[in-house]
């Protein structure tokens, strides 16, 4: 097997982490799991992990300064934070299937704060594909999955909406450090901030049941720390360009598990929504990373 199957093998494993991560907060959140208990449990276990991983490693010396650590404290603490906790309060009332679809949106609201923070100039075909990306979202809240709720698809985008803008921070502030090193440091913050917040109201609740321990623990391993490993080396394989376009298969997985194993159902419309949507969203990534390969040979 060659170096570039090998990375796609790994980025598709990488997608398959993340794509039963709404199927298995479900599960965690009908074992009686709140929403402060899961996020604290699974950042808490997974920036653990990436801890001591660094300190594992003693040839990794990397020098922070103060404005890259302040960075990595909006990003974790505060953004990621505030992603992770729209995005999981959304599954509480839409589902997984949606909620995934809203927060793949991602891509257009980095290209809408690019044009708006730093002016950039887009091609016409990017512009289009955002419109194009809309007309399908309208489209698959227009065909009503059973009974769209408001409230869930608003916070499913704001969690999109607070991605965009973490990726942005991080491009513009922290991207010169490694990836792994940032991914610990803004779990171990994001960890930090719902541990306060879980503390200051209360929710933080461990008399759990089995079915929810056991989800938790396959968000931490399978979503946080297999997912994320699988990508930083399938991207070290295949290239940003590729990885890009391979995680795209993250909301299409979701669907099809969701389909499989939480019995959900789609029409006809709603089918053409989700493809409008991530052709829309493929468009633009693939756009964005041949951008940035161009830029960076």
């Amino acid at each position: 097997m060659n170096r570039f199957t090998t990375g796609v093998l790994l980025m598709c494993l990488s997608a398959t982490g993340f794509a039963v991560m709404p199927i298995l907060a479900v599960f965690a959140h009908e074992g009686g799991a709140n929403v402060a208990t899961t996020l604290f449990l699974r950042f808490a276990l997974a920036g653990v992990f990436f801890y001591l991983c660094l300190r594992w490693n003693k040839n990794f010396q990397v020098s922070i300064s103060k404005k890259q650590w302040v960075a990595l404290f909006l990003c974790g603490g505060v953004i990621y934070a505030l992603v992770s906790t729209l995005y999981f309060a959304s599954l509480n009332y839409i589902s997984g299937s949606l909620a995934t679809l809203m927060l793949y949106t991602y891509p257009i609201f980095v290209v809408i704060l690019s044009i708006l923070l730093e002016k950039e100039v887009f091609p016409r075909k990017v512009i289009w594909s955002i419109l194009l990306a809309f007309a399908g979202m309208c489209l698959v809240i227009g065909a009503s999955f059973g009974a769209i709720n408001t409230a869930g698809v608003l916070l499913a985008i704001g969690s999109a909406v607070g991605y965009a803008i973490h990726i942005v921070l991080m491009n513009r502030v922290v991207k010169q450090l490694p990836a792994f090193l940032t991914t610990g440091i803004v779990i171990l913050f994001t960890a930090l901030v719902q541990l306060i917040i879980g503390l200051s109201t209360g929710s933080l609740d461990f008399h759990l049941n089995t079915l929810a321990w056991a989800s938790i623990f396959g968000l931490t391993a399978a979503s946080t720390i297999l997912a994320l490993l699988t990508f930083f080396a399938g991207l070290q394989l295949v290239g940003s360009t590729n990885a890009s376009m391979l995680s795209m298969l993250e909301p299409i997985l979701t669907i099809l598990l969701s389909v499989i194993i939480l019995k959900e159902s789609f029409t006809l419309l709603q089918v053409l929504g989700t493809a409008i949507v991530l052709c829309g969203a493929f468009i633009v990534v693939r756009n964005e990373s041949t951008k940035r390969e161009i830029a960076s040979s």
